[in-house]
């Protein structure tokens, strides 16, 4: 009865910010939603893990299912700037982790998992596997370093930087019959699965992106499209989880969250921006390309905006995909050995 009370106010909440064309409703609308009710009712409310793994596994083959085999000759061909890319714009996250560690009470934990822009959900899975994490202001942060992002690149790609080739927008096939559905389906899940048993991190994500990614590779194939209502579900199942996780009494706790956040936004915005001209100047390739393949947003939501402005996709996703991968497989390991090993008193 709890699961589906819980269920019903994620729904309602998706439904709500999908009303108002806000940024990821079928997300941000079940956290809103369900972390406000428990702030002013009291009542926590609760989700199951298993349901909010089985939503992951959709959404991570949706995150694989644009690397393709040009992707990934864009991987091989571009990957020592594309790893020069990645360390920029991580470097300016743990910055702005650091300011925001030195003027708040939030602990260096949550300040670097909260300003490293690894998207909302990635991070904020992280966080739950890493216990001294606060799960509450690494989504709080995460949340408002996405939305500054959701609003500012698209703006910044559609209405200032020029447009890219059209010949260049990649079209997505279509038309798959129920054998290639269940066998993406299979491939997905059993990356999930071998994902748990090597013990990868968030392996309900991170093991259908890198599987469909292997398979498509391999056999040259075309991924079926993910239906929107699909789609849609899985982000409220998520949004669920991560809502009914949030404790709001707490952000009492976080003063000088905002401007630390806002400053460190800012800053890793302007490293991205700086790191896409000099790689638009290397390789040739237009800027809105590489502005949008250095953005410190979600592969979704880049992918949209590089459609409509029609970028390079294959450019756009083999950047992104490197950099999702790298705070995937790699960061979780810099942030457990930094704090660790860097002992840093609060100034008095």
């Amino acid at each position: 009865m709890q699961l589906l009370y819980t269920l019903l106010l994620a729904i309602i909440g998706g439904f709500a910010l999908s009303l108002i064309h806000a940024p990821l409703p079928w997300t941000l609308g079940p956290i809103l939603f369900l972390s406000v009710t428990a702030y002013y009712t009291g009542k926590q409310f609760v989700w199951s893990l298993k349901i909010r793994n089985a939503a992951l596994i959709l959404l991570g083959y949706g995150m694989g299912r644009p690397f393709t085999v040009d992707a990934g000759h864009a991987i091989l061909e571009h990957l020592p700037l594309m790893l020069l890319a990645t360390l920029a714009t991580i470097s300016a996250g743990l910055l702005a982790a650091w300011l925001m560690f030195r003027h708040t009470k939030i602990n260096l934990t949550s300040c670097i998992l909260g300003c490293v822009p690894g998207g909302l959900s990635q991070m904020v899975i992280l966080a739950d596997e890493i216990p001294d994490a606060d799960l509450t202001a690494v989504t709080i942060m995460q949340t408002l370093r996405m939305l500054s992002v959701v609003f500012t690149i698209p703006f910044l790609a559609i209405h200032i930087l020029p447009e890219g080739d059209a010949a260049a927008a990649a079209a997505a096939g279509s038309g798959h019959d129920v054998t290639g559905i269940i066998t993406f389906a299979a491939v997905a899940v059993l990356g999930a699965f071998i994902g748990k048993i090597i013990h990868l991190p968030t392996a309900a994500l991170l093991g259908p992106i890198l599987s469909t990614a292997a398979f498509l590779v391999i056999t040259g194939l075309t991924a079926p499209a993910v239906p929107t209502a699909f789609l849609n579900t899985a982000q409220v199942l998520v949004g669920a989880y991560i809502g009914s996780s949030i404790n709001l009494r707490k952000i009492s706790e976080y003063k000088g969250m905002g401007a630390a956040l806002f400053a460190g936004v800012i800053l890793v915005l302007l490293t991205s921006a700086g790191m896409a001209l000099l790689l638009s100047n290397i390789t040739n390739a237009n800027l809105v390309t590489m502005f949008l393949s250095t953005a410190p947003g979600g592969l979704a939501e880049m992918g949209i905006v590089a459609l409509v402005v029609h970028a390079d996709t294959a450019t756009m996703t083999a950047y992104q995909l490197t950099r999702l991968l790298f705070i995937m497989l790699i960061f979780p390991f810099i942030a457990k050995f930094i704090i660790r090993h860097v002992h840093i008193k609060k100034p008095i």
